[in-house]
């Protein structure tokens, strides 16, 4: 992925890259089946002309929708080519970017209700993402989100509702675990979740709450004593147990 200047416009080429070894994804394909958490079971990205062909179908069909995702302006079997979310006067930044700049509590509710918002209209539109991470959620000028990154389908390997419940997981321990170290963001997250998951579908709600409870079975492991990630994982489960217990 490497940006250019057309003229006055700023655009993104993005190349058929090498298929993923199946290897990567064996860990999380075991937690999943140990589990039996449907939609914690991970989508291989295949790479090559099948990942291109892949987000030019996804973004046609969530443009088509009325979802904010970039303007295709060309693509061909090899690489396709958008156009930037944002503008030279207002530049897009990663949702996650923006919760890390803010500096108090209403900018934080601010972002995170802008996010989750976006991430809910998606779903009661009858679609999903492809990988809800905060880092492929942009912010445009403040006040609209445009998604990206949609190499893979998970509908592939999902149904729809698994789908939904699998963008919820991807967007919540995306922020979890990358503002874990930032105490004015990291106490807004909990309370901003409950609202947005009491506010989404009730057919992903109830599956989201369903899949917490084996997800929860992992806090018999002491993952604290195993260095920073394990704490963040350790910190990780009791945010998710305050959410199993509040969300209607």
């Amino acid at each position: 992925m490497a940006y250019h200047q057309l003229g006055e416009e700023r655009v993104w080429l993005k190349r058929a890259v090498k298929r993923n070894g199946r290897f990567t994804y064996t860990p999380l394909n075991l937690f999943a089946r140990v589990l039996k958490v449907q939609a914690l079971k991970p989508v291989p990205n295949p790479g090559g002309e099948k990942s291109i062909q892949t987000e030019v179908a996804r973004l046609e069909a969530l443009d088509a929708a009325g979802i904010a995702v970039p303007r295709l302006l060309a693509f061909n079997s090899q690489a396709l080519l958008l156009a930037d979310a944002g503008t030279p006067e207002a530049p897009a930044s990663t949702l996650l970017h923006c919760l890390k700049r803010a500096e108090s509590p209403e900018e934080v509710d601010r972002l995170l209700q802008l996010g989750i918002e976006a991430l809910n209209d998606v779903h009661r539109r009858g679609f999903y993402l492809s990988e809800a991470f905060t880092r492929n959620i942009l912010v445009v000028n403040g006040r609209q989100i445009v998604f990206i990154d949609f190499e893979t389908d998970p509908g592939e390997i999902h149904t729809p509702l698994d789908c939904m419940v699998r963008d919820w997981y991807c967007f919540i321990f995306s922020l979890y675990g990358k503002l874990h170290a930032s105490p004015l963001q990291r106490e807004r997250l909990t309370p901003a979740f409950i609202e947005g998951l009491n506010r989404t579908r009730n057919d992903v709600s109830t599956a989201f709450k369903q899949a917490l409870s084996p997800l929860l079975r992992l806090q018999r492991i002491p993952f604290k004593r195993f260095g920073s990630d394990g704490r963040k994982i350790h910190s990780t489960l009791q945010s998710l147990a305050i959410l199993k217990q509040r969300i209607a």
